[in-house]
């Protein structure tokens, strides 16, 4: 038992050093790259590749909800908020139970794809690939809208006027 205990607690503790291979997070100029915000949980795990299009076969650069402590925290209730700077959302600051988000810096006027799924006991759902050109100096939320048995990706472009004058990409 204590070695299946032991086991298990490095496994959760190696989980941060073993996630997707990330590249060097690139400092915000609002000239050259725009901010986005990436929601997820342990059954909703969310991931881009900046500066590629679909036909690009390489995995993704920043991700949230692949590893094993994202998934544990989502487990439990947690929330883990990664953030860059961005300003808050009305999702932002309403998480669902176990949802979390993470926040990056993208090249800005370069595609860039989202991959959102859904897999769980009770549902499964794999939308097709996002691909947006995000704009210099612009904010972003990615999340996958859950409605009538029916889901979608949905990357929403942040205003500065709050919520209210969002738009839907």
């Amino acid at each position: 038992m204590k070695n299946l205990l032991l086991a298990f607690f490095s496994t959760l503790f190696l989980s941060g050093c073993g996630s997707t291979a990330y590249e060097k997070p690139i400092p915000y100029d609002q000239a050259t790259t725009a901010r986005i915000r990436l929601f997820g949980n342990n059954g909703l795990p969310v991931a881009i590749n900046p500066g590629q299009d679909c036909t690009s076969s390489k995995e993704p650069l920043y991700a949230y909800g692949y590893t094993v402590a994202d998934k544990v925290n989502s487990t439990l209730g947690q929330h883990t908020k990664r953030s860059v700077g961005m300003p808050a959302s009305w999702r932002s600051d309403h998480l669902s139970y176990g949802e979390s988000y993470a926040e990056f810096v993208i090249p800005a006027g370069l595609p860039s794809v989202v991959v959102m799924k859904m897999l769980t006991g009770e549902a499964f759902c794999v939308p097709d690939p996002r691909v947006f050109v995000p704009e210099a100096g612009k904010d972003y939320e990615a999340y996958l809208q859950r409605q009538g048995g029916q889901c979608g990706g949905v990357i929403r472009l942040l205003s500065d006027v709050g919520c209210k004058g969002d738009g839907f990409i």
